[in-house]
């Protein structure tokens, strides 16, 4: 390196240190602030949603000066509180909050803002969304988030997208009818709702049963066949009766009628054909369904006779003979042709019974009487005077013949008490059946009177005292 070279060098570092060295004087001559002369907030509002917080920043002049001490205040502690710095948000509303730098007289105020927390979403959750038929399930809802202000104070409505499949009433869904549905929920006065699908599906047919296994029935007459469905609850509870042989016994809607003799089944299955149940039915003849007697009541007397008159319905009946009784033969009985003989008096029942239907029975009740109680008398007397047991009076007679043959009277007679006889009429009519003869006589002072009448019917002779009255 030449000599020029190294005066050169040297010229440039003393140059170098003077130009430091001037420039650590001016420095030396700049004042410095001693305090912080302003302190003021970032924001002049910060907003807080209820329950949350956040730190206020402070700043302060000059800025590379350390920063004060601070003391912090709020003006409504309801609204929020602040500590340290970091205010704390309670409850919807407004209020400021204060920082003094007490030992310089500096103070900042910021506006807090608490807003409420509002619901974002709802969600639905049921114990089932596969439901059958008729099943009911209870729904739930959850807000979210889950601290949202005054939660209790949220209105949910509710509704389904088709109400033929499912319906909600007091948080329950209940199934209607097979198909797919959404069941929604709104918070009133918002946009936000949740929705829960729910799939119904038909109940089926788990059985089918009859009430009866076997029957019998009449042509013509008809029996009702109950079926029973389990589940009761089952949504399509449809059923399609059959007859194997319709010629025999036909079926509508359970009723079984009776059509022509012989056995058939019936059958009862489910609409889908899956559950069957059967009754094996028997038809019988025509069978006897009443009988009618040609009377009800019958009066006779010893040793008459009368046929009774049966009539077996229905006219179609297959065995329509009759078999006879009698409740007391002493008094009445009866052969198998209905010929009625009156034994002795009293009261006795004569029955008609069916021999293919000993159920079906008609009776007629006898009264017997001995023959001379059907010839009614009476005596009466009128213009009567009586002393000392002697009468005078016109007596008339009144005979009435009231059985079924013609009957003589032989004789009216009055007789005094002792037996002697007073007046006679011997003429000895014949009185015809239901025929009545009056006699009219009068007495004069004969002693406690009576009259006596003399008859004779059937070969048989009868005598008769009648007090006159």
């Amino acid at each position: 390196m030449t000599r020029l070279h190294h005066q050169l060098l040297k010229f440039v570092q003393v140059l170098l240190l003077l130009i430091i060295v001037s420039g650590c004087s001016r420095n030396r001559d700049i004042s410095r602030p001693a305090a912080v002369t302003q302190i003021h907030f970032k924001e002049n509002m910060i907003t807080l949603d209820v329950g949350s917080s956040a730190r206020l920043m402070v700043l302060h002049s000059p800025s590379e000066l350390t920063a004060p001490g601070y003391e912090w205040a709020v003006a409504n502690s309801g609204v929020a509180r602040v500590e340290n710095g970091v205010v704390y948000g309670y409850q919807v509303g407004e209020t400021e909050v204060s920082v003094v730098a007490k030992e310089l007289g500096l103070t900042a105020k910021i506006k807090i803002r608490v807003l409420p927390i509002l619901p974002q979403s709802l969600r639905l959750q049921a114990e089932k969304t596969s439901l059958l038929v008729g099943e009911e399930t209870p729904v739930t809802y959850t807000v979210h988030p889950q601290d949202v202000t005054d939660i209790d104070k949220l209105e949910i409505e509710w509704s389904s997208s088709d109400e033929t499949v499912c319906t909600i009433s007091d948080n329950k869904i209940l199934a209607l009818g097979a198909g797919s549905a959404d069941v929604v929920a709104s918070i009133k006065g918002t946009d936000i709702t949740g929705k829960l699908t729910i799939q119904v599906a038909l109940v089926p047919i788990e059985s089918v049963s009859l009430n009866l296994l076997q029957t019998t029935v009449s042509v013509g007459i008809g029996v009702r066949l109950i079926p029973q469905i389990l589940p009761a609850h089952a949504t399509d509870k449809r059923l399609v009766w059959t007859s194997e042989n319709p010629e025999v016994a036909s079926v509508v809607d359970g009723t079984v009628l009776g059509r022509k003799e012989g056995m058939t089944t019936i059958r009862v299955t489910s609409a889908d054909g899956q559950k069957t149940a059967t009754c094996q039915v028997t038809v019988k003849p025509i069978q006897v369904q009443r009988i009618i007697l040609s009377t009800t009541t019958l009066s006779l007397t010893v040793d008459q006779e009368y046929l009774a008159n049966a009539t077996v319905l229905p006219e179609d009946a297959k065995d329509k003979s009759l078999r006879w009784n009698s409740s007391n033969t002493s008094i009445i009985t009866v052969d198998q042709q209905g010929k009625i003989v009156a034994k002795g008096k009293g009261e006795a029942i004569i029955w008609a019974i069916s021999n293919s239907n000993p159920n079906i029975q008609a009776g007629c009740q006898v009264l017997v009487t001995k023959p001379e109680e059907m010839i009614f008398t009476q005596v009466t007397a009128g213009s009567k005077v009586t002393v000392d047991g002697y009468m005078s009076a016109t007596v008339s007679g009144l005979f009435m013949n009231g059985y079924y043959v013609p009957v003589k009277l032989i004789s009216f007679e009055v007789l005094s008490h002792a037996g002697e006889v007073i007046i006679g009429n011997y003429k000895g009519p014949i009185i015809s059946p239901s025929i009545q003869y009056t006699h009219t006589v009068t007495i004069k002072n004969v002693y406690k009177p009576f009259v006596r009448y003399v008859f004779e019917f059937s070969g048989r002779r009868y005598e008769r005292l009648v007090e006159i009255s």
